[in-house]
């Protein structure tokens, strides 16, 4: 009897334990699984409906004040103001299309895209994967209703700017000095797309991604609230900025983190590199000697990113096997779906050239794989191309210095076309650090060619 009652208590026991177990392991899963964070601007208020126009319009114009470009009117106006550079297009966020929703749930709408005063594209606003990814692209001249639609957006803005542009003759306002005009909104019924989305990258618009760039999270501390090119860490490290410049700060001013990348600093100027492991509170790993021209992180499990230098004979820019490991870095977050946007890899090079790239993808994107005859290939490219950019003769004067180097337009250039040879564009965020510590936000305009903006 005893031992029956033993045994029936021990599988009693044995129960609660399992019941306990899978509990526990359910709720550990429900938090690993919890969704990225959606939009504020397209999440709903009661008895209203989402304005998606808005939305889009909302984080366009943040994403140009949080990163100090121009991508819209709002931009443009404040730099004519502050007598800065303008840039030569950007979108006009008054003037748009209906809304359009794909068989996907999928949610896009049209604006003008502006150059030299004219209607001169078309781009596509759009809202996917559930609501939590933007993505703004151009529409290609071949799709279906493209010169119908371009012409519907021309009339438009012809038709609402004419006023503006008589009054500026007498007040010197809008077009008449090269600052845009207000149209006030205009919606135009468009005849659709053919029920697809033909566009492709806009050279010089923002990455795709979710709400952290545009600082527009309904759960900023969820789930989500980290990706997508920006993030929040714990403590005082490297991620609790609000976005990609605030990160690069973080980083480059931890006093934690701080003398690894000055020691790698010292490094640059003597040949063979070094690279450093940094965890997201800004501590560093021990050094990890590598060779003339490369260093392997290893394991990068509880590291937000790595540092490592380059060296006088090298090329003082990222290169592919270095873009390879931010991949690896972004896989190594703690939570696949959130943290990605917290890996980062930076380099340091003789003469104070000093830049650092954020992975901007989805965790799908981490997961590019390059076997090392790719990266080998790769790296024959880039240094193909570094020299060409390098040749007077080939490329002009624009990417040399007074000593025939390459300089910082040049390798931002070999950055950007490395990015795109291997399939990964707009999926890493470039940050140039100069040796005073001023960091700017390195981008394409809409001729290919690389400009920085102060953060």
């Amino acid at each position: 009897m005893k031992k029956n009652l033993s045994i029936r208590l021990f599988l009693n026991a044995a129960v609660v334990a399992c019941l306990i177990s899978c509990r526990s392991e359910d709720l550990l899963n429900s938090s690993e699984e919890q969704p990225p964070s959606k939009f504020r601007v397209f999440t709903a208020q009661e008895k209203e409906t989402v304005n998606y126009a808005k939305g889009f319009k909302t984080l366009l114009e943040r994403y140009d004040e949080i990163n100090n470009v121009q991508h819209t009117a709002k931009a443009l106006t404040k730099a004519f103001k502050n007598s800065s550079e303008m840039a030569d297009e950007y979108v006009e966020l008054n003037i748009r299309s209906q809304d359009f929703v794909t068989k996907a749930n999928e949610k896009f709408t049209l604006f003008p895209l502006m150059r030299n005063r004219t209607v001169d594209g078309i781009i596509i606003a759009m809202l996917k994967e559930n609501d939590t990814q933007v993505e703004f692209l151009k529409m290609y001249a071949e799709a279906e209703n493209y010169n119908t639609m371009l012409d519907m957006f021309k009339e438009a803005y012809l038709k609402n700017t004419l006023q503006q542009r008589i009054a500026a003759k007498a007040n010197g306002n809008c077009s008449s000095d090269g600052s845009p005009c207000d149209t006030g909104e205009v919606v135009i019924t468009m005849p659709g797309t053919g029920g697809t989305l033909p566009g492709g990258i806009w050279n010089g618009g923002p990455p795709p991604g979710g709400c952290q760039p545009y600082d527009n999270c309904l759960n900023p501390e969820g789930p989500g609230g980290t990706g997508g090119g920006e993030g929040n860490g714990p403590g005082d490290g490297p991620n609790t900025a609000a976005n990609p410049c605030e990160q690069t700060k973080k980083v480059i001013t931890n006093a934690t983190s701080k003398p690894a990348i000055d020691d790698l600093k010292t490094k640059s100027t003597q040949g063979g590199e070094d690279g450093y492991k940094i965890k997201a509170d800004g501590t560093p790993s021990n050094v990890i000697h590598g060779s003339a021209h490369s260093v392997k992180f290893g394991d990068k499990t509880g590291y937000a990113g790595g540092y490592h230098n380059h060296t006088p004979t090298g090329i003082p820019m990222l290169s592919p096997p270095d873009v390879d490991q931010l991949l690896g870095f972004a896989r190594a977050q703690p939570t696949s779906s959130d943290n990605t946007g917290d890996a980062f890899m930076g380099m340091v090079a003789p003469n104070g050239m000093h830049y650092v790239i954020w992975f901007n993808g989805t965790y799908q994107d981490a997961l590019t794989n390059f076997s090392q005859e790719d990266l080998n290939a790769y790296t024959k490219w880039y240094q193909r191309q570094e020299a060409e950019l390098s040749d007077k003769e080939i490329s002009g004067t624009a990417y040399i210095d007074g000593n025939g180097q390459i300089n910082s337009a040049g390798v931002e250039k070999l950055f950007f076309n490395t990015l795109k040879k291997m399939g990964l564009e707009g999926k890493v965020i470039l940050k140039r650090v100069e040796s005073d510590g001023t960091i700017s936000s390195i981008n394409l305009n809409s001729n290919n060619q690389p400009i920085a903006s102060p953060c």
